[in-house]
């Protein structure tokens, strides 16, 4: 009886909890690092008596040295006939919940506040942050260092402009249980954007002959980082019509529940209201909503921007 009666103070306490938002962490994808069991051989030159290709075995392989941190050693022969060692770390060892809000300013601008948490979960260091906007006047918020813009061509950053706050901005890292804290200045409104953020140590460490392709070959790009959303300027939404904005709203409706923004109870009123294009209703229910926790800060800035 005391058994059946602690189930149910469980099942309603499981309940009650999944009736507040609550933010996702940030995706990652998981990538293995392993011993490469094909490989060329490594050339060492030309027999200058023969004119043939001396090459020679270089044995890589790849060595966990901490799976929490993800850290790995990277070894081969070296052309000096003695073993190399490479220390690499992976950028994806962060647990991270990206936190935005997007104030009106005096001037009439947004204010946009960025808190990125590492976790206490997390098995490194937060170094850095980037997020992607799509306005033609945004402005880092840049007391203390210099935040760069991530160039178009590389694939992850191919859509809209992405500004990167990381160590050279802080002039520090975050340890798990701490926060970064950014802001960005616009006349866009919120819209739905991406953020990427890195962590752990990005330089390799170790030998200072180059590494063998087969070992190269391994090393991830940018695809490592954890990817999430968030909210950030986007120039359209300022000419949006109200149909407009109730299409945007409810096209966004299932991102907003993956990302924890929204509650299901929340999501169906919602999605009922703007269905039948009635953004008053919505309009009606956010501050209340968000006192009650039934949606996040994003959205609220989302809809309170179209009003």
């Amino acid at each position: 009886m005391l058994a059946a009666h602690l189930f149910c103070v469980a099942c309603s306490s499981v309940q009650r909890a999944q009736t507040k938002v609550s933010r996702q962490p940030l995706e990652k994808h998981h990538r293995e690092y392993k011993t490469p069991t094909n490989y060329e051989q490594r050339e060492l030159g030309y027999d200058p008596k023969t004119g043939k290709l001396i090459t020679y075995d270089h044995k890589p392989r790849v060595d966990l040295l901490d799976a929490k941190s993800g850290k790995y050693a990277f070894r081969w022969i070296g052309y000096d006939g003695k073993e190399k060692t490479m220390v690499f770390q992976r950028a994806d060892t962060t647990d991270v919940i990206v936190n935005a809000r997007a104030l009106r300013t005096p001037d009439g601008n947004y204010l946009y506040i960025y808190q990125a948490e590492n976790l206490p979960s997390s098995g490194s260091y937060l170094a850095g942050f980037a997020v992607q906007n799509f306005a033609s006047d945004v402005k880092p918020m840049t007391p203390g260092g210099y935040a760069g813009h991530m160039s178009k061509q590389i694939y992850q950053f191919r859509a809209g402009d992405w500004i990167r706050f990381g160590e050279s901005f802080f002039g520090k890292v975050f340890n798990p249980g701490q926060s970064l804290n950014v802001e960005l200045v616009s006349s866009a409104p919120p819209g739905v954007v991406e953020c990427r953020v890195h962590g752990g140590q990005s330089t390799l460490e170790g030998a200072t002959e180059e590494m063998p392709s087969a070992l190269e070959s391994l090393l991830p790009g940018y695809e490592e980082w954890p990817h999430g959303y968030t909210i950030g300027p986007v120039d359209n939404l300022k000419t949006f019509s109200s149909q407009e904005r109730a299409a945007y709203l409810l096209n966004n409706l299932p991102q907003f529940r993956k990302a924890g923004w929204i509650t299901d109870e929340a999501f169906n009123r919602y999605e009922y209201s703007l269905k039948k294009g009635d953004l008053n209703k919505v309009f009606a229910r956010i501050e209340q909503d968000l006192k009650t926790e039934q949606i996040t800060s994003e959205v609220f800035a989302i809809i309170q921007a179209m009003k």
